[in-house]
């Protein structure tokens, strides 16, 4: 199964050359959206993008939010967009899909932040528990033994930051659920978020103890797929 990924597109900010990209990509089985695919809750560039993403691509399409699609209008863009491009919203749930005798299931959220931003502490104060409980609902959707992609927009580690800053990543992304990740074991990582960060690394257990070192485990494998980071549209095989 190839699987194509994107994410902070920002609507028309790098429609331009998403769509260069989206001409030759070639066929893929399942497509991924991994939020920011509007700027600032612009819901006409998010139909844009929608739209010269489905001139090409027939493929499955998922997606999840990012921070630029604000909550409060979200089941506006379901009702606008999902049954009109044909994309499944991965809102704290999963959804599978097969092709060529492979399936997989995939995990969809915004994500967590280990700090809520000044603005979101300021605003939407209620922030911090709803990252909190959703810790516990990513380890409940990842549990299992089948082929698992966890899609989020805010990275679900450290591991891909790169050269963002230490004291503003609790701001960025979601260190507690790195533990989440080692015991779950998702086949892939896909997020978006970080401008600043690398696109792939591999999150490991920590060593800190002789007993860990007999944790012969592989590593995950995570992979930030915003766009201002890969300058391309991500291809996996899985």
């Amino acid at each position: 199964m190839r699987i194509a990924a994107v994410g902070d597109i920002h609507g028309r900010e790098s429609l331009g050359a998403v769509a260069t990209d989206l001409d030759r990509l070639g066929p893929v089985d399942l497509f991924l959206l991994a939020g920011d695919t509007t700027d600032r809750n612009d819901l006409e560039a998010y139909d844009a993008v929608l739209r010269t993403i489905r001139d090409r691509v027939a493929a499955p399409l998922a997606a999840v939010f990012g921070n630029n699609e604000y909550s409060d209008d979200h089941p506006t863009y379901l009702s606008r967009f999902a049954d009109r491009y044909k994309v499944r919203f991965l809102q704290d749930d999963d959804a599978r899909f097969s092709a060529n005798g492979t399936e997989v299931r995939v995990v969809g959220s915004l994500g967590c932040l280990d700090r809520p931003t000044w603005w979101q502490r300021k605003h939407m104060p209620h922030l911090a528990e709803e990252y909190r409980l959703r810790i516990g609902t990513l380890d409940d959707l990842l549990a299992g033994d089948d082929r698992r992609i966890l899609l989020t927009h805010y990275p679900p580690t450290y591991v891909t930051m790169g050269g963002e800053k230490e004291e503003w990543r609790p701001e960025l992304g979601c260190k507690a659920l790195e533990p989440v990740l080692l015991r779950r074991r998702p086949r892939l990582v896909i997020h978006g978020h970080i401008h600043k960060g690398i696109a792939a690394a591999e999150l490991r257990p920590t060593r800190n103890r002789l007993d860990d070192f007999a944790d012969a485990a592989e590593p995950v494998p995570v992979h930030n797929v915003a766009y201002p980071v890969r300058r391309t549209i991500s291809t996996f095989d899985v």
